[in-house]
């Protein structure tokens, strides 16, 4: 036999009480603890999945920075010398830049004279 309506919409709070008086205080510990435990959940999942991506990225920038940058470039960002260290570095990465501007630029200009 089905219950009316009317009894169920009775019933669900009386059990509410019921089990509120039988657990006493500690269901409202619980409900709050539920309400934390979701939110460090959260919390926690972001956490981990923007410092996947931050692993990620730096472990990406460090694969082009071996493939695209001399050996010269990458010692120089990675010197933890003084001032005097890096001005010799910053010195040599330039003169290097110079040597091969100017070995690139013989072919453009031999080119150059016979058109």
């Amino acid at each position: 036999m089905k219950l009316p309506t009317d009894i169920d919409r009775y019933l669900k709070p009386l059990v509410v009480v019921l089990i509120v008086l039988w657990c006493g205080p500690e269901v409202f510990a619980v409900i709050e603890l539920t309400a934390l435990l979701e939110l460090l959940g959260a919390t926690l999942f972001l956490f981990a999945f923007s410092t996947s991506f931050k692993a990620l990225a730096l472990s990406i920038l460090d694969w082009m920075g071996r493939v695209l940058l001399p050996v010269e470039s990458r010692a120089l960002m990675q010197m933890s010398a003084g001032i005097g260290g890096l001005l010799f570095g910053l010195r040599l990465v330039l003169f290097n830049s110079l040597v091969l501007l100017v070995f690139c630029s013989i072919p453009y200009m031999i080119l150059s004279d016979r058109w």
